[in-house]
């Protein structure tokens, strides 16, 4: 077979642009074959192109030689066609699809490029494993689903953001990425210099002196959709490279800032998700965040707040509180309400929860009649300990409580990324619903313990949740 070019052809329509208003007219498609059906004679192939689907129909009433080459199709083979559009016959309606009252009745075919048999199915919707599907991402991202519409909502995020700011008179300035290393949150990423040899260049963590400078030559309104690099270990939320809306200004109070971002956050909502968010957002100060949620990045949607109960326990005997206390370290503790939903297993696996976030695992106890405690460590503590704790987190029959005591950054770590959990697998979290949160008032710097020294903090403006 020999493959063929578009020798002058020009797509006329994209597939989700012909209706039923088009009825008799003649259009070329272009695109990839998804599937293809043969019905007794008349083959139907469903042509993908980047808005969609639409359906093709060669009869040979129509083109007999159109219908000898149709038979060669292909699962991804590349193609263009040239037909009239008309109506699907009733019985074959698909309402399941934008094009599903029309068709194509092609009478010419053109054979672009011939496809080898894909490694998975592009019409069905169970995924491969991750591994096949990174390495063959170019035929992940033609699924409709998933990946790719990630990618297509990302452009129109961006495209709303620079409306929007462009509207407020910022600025979108470019700054540079191959820059000196500057003091951060995290470890530069360093590229070798050819010219100056032993010397390096560092990738921007973000743009802060550029953003500074270009306050200072008077631009007052900046911004940019900007790559920065951190060499840090991975988490879920946690990535080498990222992009992040960076935003700097002059001659502006604190509250005014908060204005145009939360209507920025408005106008995306609503634009691109149909939802209206109501603003002014809420604020919590970090020390609060810290207290209640134990991160400065909290979904406030649900309950499951964090109660510091190191003062109740100060004089306990029981060694892993103690010597916590002892440290210079906190206790806090996590009530759950429904705790028949958390079996003896998940309670014990809490220890390789805990690992993740260098905590060495996490206490329980059952809260049975009259606040009694059934728990591995309910020997340890005394009966004015419990009956403290059992009053600070308001413990009932049925609930289950949970312990995390190390210092300030891992206990926090530890219940607040728990919670996070917790309140997905108990369903706690609204279904689409939103509620933002300004965090304020961080500390300038915080104490890394695995190096020993003090850094400066990433102060994040608000909990997109």
């Amino acid at each position: 077979m020999i493959l063929q070019a578009l020798d002058g052809w020009e797509r006329s329509h994209l597939s989700e642009e012909l209706t039923e208003a088009d009825v008799k007219k003649r259009v070329i498609l272009m695109g990839w074959v998804l599937r293809r059906r043969d019905h007794g004679g008349v083959i139907f192939v469903d042509l993908r192109d980047r808005k969609g689907l639409i359906q093709l129909v060669f009869n040979p009433e129509f083109s007999q030689e159109t219908h000898a080459l149709a038979h060669n199709l292909r699962p991804e083979w590349v193609i263009a066609v040239s037909g009239l559009v008309r109506l699907r016959p009733d019985e074959s309606i698909n309402l399941d699809l934008i094009t599903g009252k029309i068709e194509i009745i092609v009478d010419e075919l053109r054979i672009l490029n011939a496809s080898d048999p894909p490694p998975f199915p592009l019409d069905e919707e169970a995924n491969p494993t991750d591994a096949i599907r990174y390495k063959y991402r170019y035929l992940d991202l033609r699924k409709p689903l998933g990946a790719r519409q990630n990618l297509l909502f990302r452009n129109r995020l961006g495209s709303k953001i620079r409306d929007f700011l462009s509207a407020e008179e910022f600025v979108e300035i470019e700054t540079p990425f191959l820059t000196t290393s500057t003091p951060e949150g995290a470890r530069d990423y360093l590229v070798p210099s050819r010219l100056s040899i032993g010397n390096f260049y560092a990738l921007p963590q973000s743009p802060q002196l550029f953003k500074q400078l270009l306050m200072v030559a008077g631009f007052e309104r900046y911004y940019q959709i900007v790559r920065c690099f951190r060499d840090e270990d991975l988490r879920a939320d946690r990535q080498p490279e990222f992009t992040q809306l960076d935003i700097e200004t002059s001659f502006i109070e604190e509250k005014a800032l908060y204005s145009i971002m939360e209507r920025m956050m408005k106008e995306i909502f609503r634009g691109l998700l149909g939802l209206d968010l109501t603003i002014p957002f809420p604020s919590l100060s970090y020390q609060e965040a810290m207290a209640r949620y134990g991160l400065d990045k909290p979904d406030v949607r649900f309950g499951l707040e964090l109660v510091d109960i190191t003062a109740a326990v100060s004089g306990t005997q029981f060694g892993v509180f103690k010597n916590a206390i002892a440290s210079g370290g906190i206790v806090k503790a996590l009530k759950v309400e429904d705790g028949s939903k958390l079996s003896r297993k998940e309670l014990d696996e809490l220890r390789d929860f805990a690992a993740i976030y260098g905590g060495k695992g996490v206490a329980y106890t059952r809260i049975k009649d009259d606040g009694e405690w059934q728990s591995p460590i309910a020997k340890f503590l005394s009966d004015q300990e419990r009956s403290d704790i059992n009053r600070l987190v308001a413990a009932t029959t049925g609930n289950v409580v949970l312990f995390g005591a190390d210092s300030f950054r891992i206990v926090n770590d530890v219940l607040g990324n728990l919670r996070n959990q917790l309140g997905e697998k108990l369903g706690l979290i609204p279904a689409g619903e939103f509620k933002f949160v300004w965090i304020t008032e961080f500390p300038m710097f915080e104490y890394d313990e695995d190096v020993k020294r003090f850094k400066a903090m990433h102060h994040p403006f608000t909990s997109p949740m």
